[in-house]
């Protein structure tokens, strides 16, 4: 556990120091998976980074159709068990402490 939160902390620390944001983004969403392994709910977290490095990724043009359709993606893939929790989650902006659902 403590090897999950000291890679997670070093991979925030990577995204503070990157220079752009769609690597800032990427980055987050890999200490997020980490993070994981302490703490389920940065999972969501990964999720939400994701979104948004995809986003900012993407030309200006295409930027929200590319996050909508990771978004999808990722949606299609969750256990039907999960899939309305995790929903609920993301859209109420608790994830992160945003209240920007999906970031």
């Amino acid at each position: 556990m403590g090897e999950a939160r000291a890679a997670a902390v070093g991979a925030h620390a990577a995204a503070r120091d990157a220079s752009e944001g769609d690597a800032c983004a990427v980055v987050r969403a890999c200490g997020h998976a980490v993070a994981t392994a302490h703490m389920m709910e940065h999972a969501l977290g990964a999720a939400a980074y994701a979104v948004r490095a995809v986003r900012l990724a993407s030309p200006t043009d295409d930027a929200e159709a590319a996050g909508d359709r990771e978004r999808r993606w990722q949606l299609e893939r969750l256990p039907e068990a999960v899939r309305e929790l995790v929903v609920s989650a993301l859209d109420q902006g608790s994830v992160l402490g945003t209240r920007q659902p999906w970031i």
